[in-house]
């Protein structure tokens, strides 16, 4: 049983990662269609190359099991702010695979609480 939710939990892992690292790159990159969004919805020009690297480093912190839970948080409060501005501009399909991906991320970030930095902290302190 061990194997298994050790195996779940991985397969999670680089998914959420595989896709920050793609959303975070079509950010870095100045993909046409996703520099059109932000200045549709009146954002800077420098938040597309901000949120890109917010993204960045939360995917790449997935991958380590003593930083997982802090990169899931940094993506989840990402995903928030995207979810609130995909709400505000009725943009439906995409609210469905952020909230999806929110709530995948506090799952992950649950799962891999017991191998978080922040335990380790509190430990040393007792």
């Amino acid at each position: 049983m061990t194997i298994l939710r050790s195996t779940g939990v991985w397969a999670l892992t680089i998914l959420l990662a595989i896709f920050f690292l793609y959303v975070s790159y079509k950010k870095l990159a100045g993909n046409e269609i996703t520099s059109a969004h932000f200045h549709e919805w009146g954002y800077a020009p420098w938040l597309l190359t901000f949120i890109g690297c917010l993204e960045l480093t939360g995917a790449i912190l997935l991958l380590f099991p003593v930083t997982a839970t802090s990169g899931a948080l940094l993506l989840s409060l990402v995903m928030v702010g995207a979810s609130y501005t995909l709400f505000n501009h009725e943009v439906w399909r995409t609210l469905i695979i952020t909230s999806t991906c929110l709530i995948l991320l506090i799952i992950l970030g649950c799962l891999r609480w017991n191998q978080s930095w922040i335990i380790y902290i509190f430990k040393m302190g007792n």
